[in-house]
Order: C-alpha cells, then structure tokens, then sequence
C-alpha cells in the first residue's frame, strides 16, 4: 500500500522537478565521494608517515647493531 502511494506520488510530480531532485541527489552523491576520497587520502599520507618512520627507526637500529658488531 505505500508503495502504491508513492508511486502516485512520483507520478504526479512534473518532470522537470524530479529531474531537478535526482541532479542535487547526484550532486550531494559526488561531493559526499569527493569527501570520502580526500578522508582516504588523508588516510593513507598517515599511514605512509608512520611507516616512514618505522622504516627508518629500523634502518638506525640495524645500522647500530651493524656498528656494534664490527667493534
């Protein structure tokens, strides 16, 4: 029963009007995907810092050991 409503509803809405609500709907759908790109972006520039990080936090440690060893 309330798809039925719904339908009538839809049909009874001139076509400019429902093309106007489904381009803002895409409009919201791409600036909504913009957002979630740039968040995993975001993301993974953080993820590469801290591996970076560990990358040359070990590099430092193996060099020491290296030194140590030679000693």
């Amino acid at each position: 029963m309330v798809d039925e409503e719904r339908t009538k509803k839809i049909m009874t809405k001139p076509l400019p009007q429902i093309l106007d609500e489904i381009e803002a709907a895409a409009v919201d759908a791409r600036n909504a995907a913009d957002e979630a790109k740039a968040a995993g972006e975001r993301a993974a520039e953080d993820v590469m810092k801290r591996l970076r990080k560990l990358f040359l936090k070990m590099a430092k440690d193996i060099t020491e050991e290296l030194g140590e060893v030679k000693k």
